[in-house]
């Protein structure tokens, strides 16, 4: 069985993720099943109808504003993608299918495999890119540019390679 890269393996987790939410949603709703065990009285049930209007509490009003939650602010990251990077590439795992990243000059990144993907911006060093995606926790990938005496520049992420040009073409 073939591992994925960590880029590969989120893009993935990302996707059933969104589809286990819209499965979640979409089946949210009042429980109108019947209480099987056929004691009642955790339920507050009553076979017969009362004037008496039931109690639930309630909050008295403050005269203070609630405060909003205010979100940390987020660091700036100060991307960097090498030349020999920079640009689009095509692979991954033959048996998950494939991947297409596209770099940018100035860091910025787009990984997609049919409708599933991520974005964000990347930090490399002579080994290593961590990926920077809004609202995940950042991600870090070995990688090399290869020069293939037959097929050209192949880009090396995680051990898996990439080719030049998009998936899609």
């Amino acid at each position: 069985m073939l591992s994925l890269s960590p880029a590969a393996r989120r893009g993935a987790v990302c996707a059933v993720i969104f589809i286990a939410a819209l499965l979640t949603t979409s089946s949210c709703g009042q429980d109108t099943s019947s209480n099987d065990s056929g004691d009642r009285s955790a339920y507050g049930y009553t076979d017969e109808l009362t004037d008496e209007p039931t109690e639930e509490p309630t909050e008295e009003p403050t005269s203070e504003p609630a405060e909003e939650p205010t979100e940390e602010p987020i660091e700036p990251v100060e991307a960097s993608v090498p030349d020999s990077v920079v640009g689009v590439w095509c692979g991954g795992s033959n048996a998950e299918g494939h991947w297409t990243y596209e770099f940018s000059s100035t860091g910025e990144f787009i990984a997609h495999r049919g409708g599933a993907g991520f974005s964000g911006v990347v930090v490399s060093d002579s080994r290593s890119m961590t990926f920077h995606v809004p609202g995940e926790s950042p991600f870090v990938s070995s990688w090399e540019v290869v020069q293939d005496p037959v097929l050209g520049p192949l880009l090396f992420l995680d051990g898996y390679s990439y080719l030049p040009g998009s998936c899609n073409s």
